[in-house]
């Protein structure tokens, strides 16, 4: 006989929201339920009536309304699972209406052997229209988007509890949510927890994209800034406890950004009466309704803010060894006035290579590296060659040094001169310099070389037209591939040259990352890994010296991300004519 007395049991926490609550039990009423199903609803402390206000909602399901002193959204989903007798524990947010066919969706993923499933959930449209609303909807319209072209593959924003099946023994064998997230009643952190768990211990957990619940979004401003500092603070005891995650996170909330530089650097220095003050503006418009472009960007500027002051506050990301990247080009003696300082002898650079190994230094593959940028860790300085242009030179002259040394590399490649010769170069007076051919890159493949990308023409990306972008981006995995060459969804960006209109730009191209050259060391940004670019005149003193404490030029930072902003604001005809 089975130990479960029904197929589902729904649980739903809640605290001092009690209109709304009853409003999604009201939807649980209409579901359809072709077998057994039970609603536990646990108020976690709340004072506002809830509890008696749920146990008056008539319901064709039994229903147990259990009450708690105030223990956070953690606490309140371990309780009601505890008391749980449902062979699937499906956890609701107490603001979420629910579709009909909520639990057949769910059930049909569970019975294709999920072991938990996450829905949809759209806003809600009798949720108050409001700047704070107007983003969630963005937000989830994009993310159910995404899921969809992807086949339901969970990136780390994903792992929420708003709409939440799970097998019971499953939530059982991982301990369920960790309490110590959110034990002073704060928020975030211990749903991702709970599902990163999951997926480590190699459970399935799927998209279910028929399954839709309906978020009823009446978080005001002054609640949802507080969330987004108690959210900082969760972050940094998640990443200590998954250190793994602390680069992913940091990404997910801008640090590779200009303005989340900037606040991440300095909103946790701003003191307190300061900061208010700076806020109040942007705050007071929001509060009053206001959702036009300045309120937006001034609004989030404010959230981002206390965000980096949350995470400070609980001692930031752990430290983590982020890698050296080294930017290299032709690997030849090449005496000319154009070209010439951007290769190197093949005597320099063995020494180059075995002097980064004497300091310490452990060269990586490409795989190592995106793995990393995905959480993986890595060994102590952790060091990736990589050879932009595909030049003839790198066969003959780099690649016996790196094979002897069992060191990989990664070449980028530009696809319409694959063995043909350096033309965007010639065009200002160089050398000609032969490129390697498709045969030859399939060598380098079998040598432990990685084969990316570095656009099709060698273009100046930052200044081309929407349609030459996707052009220069788009066609080069095309023709790669079609050549038979193992190409990476990696690219470098010709001339180290980036905004955020062709970061974007890459991103929606299909790559996974982009390397570039100033900037920051890895992790801020996975389309703007930083290098350090290596020169005919650099001693490996100089290297060693430049890949422990890799130089920044911010001022070119600044000026670059300003450039980026106007070509995305500014009429075409107007920057013509700006030059």
């Amino acid at each position: 006989m089975s130990e479960y007395s029904c197929r589902f049991s729904i649980v739903v926490p809640t605290y001092n929201r009690r209109d709304v609550l009853v409003e999604s039990m009201r939807s649980l009423a209409a579901l359809e339920m072709p077998w057994p199903v039970e609603l536990l609803v646990v108020v976690d402390g709340s004072t506002d009536g809830t509890a008696g206000a749920a146990r008056a909602v008539p319901m064709p399901l039994p229903v147990r309304v259990i009450e708690q002193p105030n223990g956070g959204a953690a606490s309140a989903r371990n309780t009601g699972a505890a008391q749980a007798r449902g062979e699937y524990l499906l956890f609701l947010d107490d603001d979420m209406v629910a579709d009909p066919r909520l639990l057949i969706e769910h059930d049909a993923v569970l019975g294709r052997g999920a072991d938990a499933a996450v829905g949809h959930i759209p806003m809600h449209p009798d949720s108050p229209r409001t700047l704070l609303s107007a983003g969630v909807e963005r937000w989830a319209k994009q993310r159910h988007e995404r899921l969809a072209r992807t086949s339901g593959k969970l990136a780390l924003g994903d792992l929420l509890t708003g709409q939440l099946s799970v097998r019971a023994g499953v939530f059982a064998a991982a301990n369920g949510f960790d309490e110590a997230f959110n034990a002073d009643g704060s928020f975030g952190a211990e749903d991702t927890d709970f599902l990163h768990r999951l997926l480590q211990s190699g459970a399935v957990v799927s998209y279910a994209a028929g399954a839709v619940t309906w978020q009823r979004y009446v978080v005001t401003p002054d609640q949802y800034l507080r969330q987004w500092r108690q959210g900082g603070r969760a972050d940094a005891v998640l990443a200590r406890k998954h250190p793994a995650l602390a680069r992913t996170l940091a990404e997910q909330h801008g640090a590779g950004t200009l303005s989340g530089r900037v606040l991440s650097r300095w909103a946790p220095a701003v003191p307190s009466r300061l900061g208010r003050a700076l806020a109040a503006y942007p705050v007071a418009r929001a509060r009053a309704g206001r959702t036009d472009l300045f309120t937006r960007w001034a609004f989030a500027r404010v959230r981002d803010a206390l965000y980096w002051k949350g995470l400070t506050e609980q001692g930031g990301w752990p430290a983590a060894d982020a890698p050296v990247v080294l930017a290299y080009h032709a690997i030849e003696d090449v005496d000319d006035a154009v070209i010439g300082d951007w290769c190197v002898a093949p005597e320099l650079f063995e020494r180059q290579i075995d002097a980064m190994t004497a300091a310490g230094f452990t060269f990586v593959g490409l795989g190592d590296v995106l793995a990393a940028l995905d959480g993986a860790p890595l060994p102590p300085r952790p060091a990736l060659l990589t050879f932009d242009d595909a030049y003839a030179s790198l066969l003959v002259s780099a690649a016996p040094v790196l094979a002897a040394r069992g060191i990989p590399a990664v070449v980028l490649v530009v696809s319409d001169h694959v063995g043909g010769w350096n033309e965007w170069d010639a065009r200002r007076g160089s050398a000609k310099l032969p490129l390697l051919t498709a045969a030859e890159l399939q060598d380098l493949a079998g040598l432990d070389w990685a084969i990316g990308v570095h656009s099709r023409t060698h273009a100046h990306l930052t200044q081309a037209d929407d349609a030459t972008l996707r052009s220069e981006l788009e066609e080069p995995l095309r023709a790669l591939r079609a050549l038979g060459l193992p190409v990476e969804p990696v690219l470098a960006y010709p001339h180290g040259e980036h905004d955020a209109r062709v970061r974007a730009a890459t991103c929606r191209a299909g790559y996974t990352a982009a390397f570039a050259l100033e900037g920051r060391r890895p992790g801020s940004s996975r389309f703007a890994v930083p290098r350090i670019e290596v020169r005919r005149d650099t001693t490996p003193d100089a290297l060693i010296a430049a890949a422990l404490n890799p130089p920044r030029h911010p001022a070119r930072e600044v000026a670059r991300e300003v450039r980026g902003l106007a070509r995305r604001v500014l009429p075409e005809r107007v920057l013509r004519a700006l030059g």
